[in-house]
């Protein structure tokens, strides 16, 4: 399984989780996102861009086909990727973040969606963001994190990998993609799980219309109280549901409160 991370991350943040899923035999491959390890030049970021690095990836492990897991923004890589190129994916395992097409719908619909969005505005341009939030010892990026959830110890390690302008702007670059961009995302029609939880600039009512972009089997699991970072605190309840996604396991716990659409 290919595992995309997302914003401040870095590919350990799937660690908790791999070891879950290795021990039912399935191999995980995660990488430092553009910008979290090679800083290209910030005008290469955006979509095609971030699906290339994700296919340069599997082809370099020569992975003709795949199963693809993504988390907050690398979850919409994930969706683009299956959207755009179903015949490199055998599955697609989404945290967080909804079809790039559902958002997009959500922004330019829904008032309570696109207030809880705006809170990102600050995030572009990359270079100025960084800058502004890097200021007074990180303070602004501080307390984005402790807002959005993370602990104290996990923000010290984002602060200390991310505390330079150059290291921030390559991570906020990817806040960068146009509501076009995203809109023009096709449906997907490979298998697809969805997980949703409360947590910052999502709303449960654009969660709740992933499946209208979705025309394959579909399986969306709300978790309760797990707020934004299930990686890094609670990937065990990710697991079951995987498991039967990637068809090693069956989960039966019931209900699914965002739908479902019969494998």
């Amino acid at each position: 399984m290919l595992a995309l991370h997302g914003f401040p991350q870095e590919a350990a943040r799937w660690d908790g989780l791999a070891r879950l899923l290795a021990s039912r035999g399935v191999r995980v491959i995660a990488f430092d996102q553009r910008g979290y390890g090679a800083r290209p030049p910030l005008d290469t970021y955006g979509l095609d861009a971030f699906v290339g690095d994700a296919l340069a990836v599997a082809d370099a492990r020569g992975l003709d086909r795949f199963d693809v897991a993504g988390f907050g923004v690398g979850a919409m890589q994930a969706w683009t990727l299956a959207s755009r190129h179903p015949e490199r994916v055998r599955s697609l395992t989404t945290i967080r973040y909804p079809h790039p097409a559902a958002l997009a719908h959500g922004l330019r619909t829904d008032p309570a969606q696109a207030a809880a969005w705006a809170k990102l505005d600050r995030f572009t341009p990359p270079e100025p963001a960084a800058r502004a939030l890097l200021a007074d010892g990180a303070r602004g990026l501080r307390e984005f994190l402790r807002e959005s959830g993370m602990d104290s110890a996990l923000i010290a390690r984002t602060v200390a990998r991310l505390g330079s302008v150059e290291a921030l702007s390559g991570a906020l670059a990817w806040n960068s993609v146009t509501l076009d961009e995203l809109a023009a995302v096709p449906k997907t029609t490979v298998p697809t799980l969805f997980f949703h939880s409360a947590g910052p600039a999502l709303t449960t009512s654009t969660a709740s219309r992933c499946a209208d972009w979705v025309t394959g089997p579909f399986r969306a699991v709300g978790l309760a109280g797990a707020g934004h970072w299930i990686l890094e605190t609670c990937p065990e309840r990710l697991l079951e549901p995987l498991l039967a996604r990637l068809g090693v396991g069956v989960f039966v716990d019931d209900p699914l409160d965002l739908g479902q659409r019969p494998a």
